[in-house]
């Protein structure tokens, strides 16, 4: 199915020798399916293709890969000054979905968020990872932030958005302008 997207013979040749050979075939097969436009499925395989040869490069199998290993690939990744993850990235998700429903992959074990603010900030993690791109060190930043501001206005009953007043903002963000000030 790559030749399909590719017309080179040296770089249909590179995908098929490479660590991901057959997987990318299948990979460009099912976004085929989806109805992904070509441009995309080209970059997509291209992503997965740099996935995998990094893959080789450090020694791990299809088997090994799991949430630490695929946020160690894209942790090297250089970003956008956006702050956006690269084109080396696009498509991984696709390639991890097929490999789990070929069964290579386990399924990823979510923790169940316990309380109403746990979900609010899993949420807003998702947010910042997959629309913002965000990198782990800033999500791990803002999330922090996040908790505390939950936590002081909402403690630890039901996040209630509507009872939310202006004065408790003001009143947050004065305190974490003060703790700043503090520091320097």
């Amino acid at each position: 199915m790559i030749e399909t997207y590719f017309s080179r013979t040296p770089t249909i040749d590179r995908f098929r020798r490479g660590p991901l050979g057959a997987d990318l075939d299948d990979l460009a097969t099912t976004l085929h399916q989806q109805g992904y436009a070509q441009d995309t499925i080209r970059r997509y395989v291209r992503g997965c293709d740099h996935f995998g040869q990094w893959l080789f490069q450090y020694g791990y199998a299809i088997a090994d890969v799991n949430q630490t290993v695929v946020q160690h690939y894209l942790g090297g990744l250089r970003r956008s000054p956006s702050g956006r993850l690269p084109k080396a990235s696009e498509g991984l998700s696709h390639l991890l979905k097929l490999w789990r429903q070929q069964e290579r992959l386990p399924e990823p074990r979510e923790n169940s968020p316990s309380t109403e603010a746990d979900q609010w900030r899993l949420r807003y993690e998702q947010y910042l990872d997959q629309v913002c791109g965000a990198a782990a060190s800033t999500r791990s930043h803002y999330l922090r932030m996040v908790r505390r501001f939950l936590a002081t206005c909402f403690g630890p009953g039901p996040v209630a958005w509507r009872s939310l007043q202006a004065s408790q903002i003001s009143a947050f963000v004065q305190h974490e302008a003060s703790t700043k000030q503090a520091l320097n």
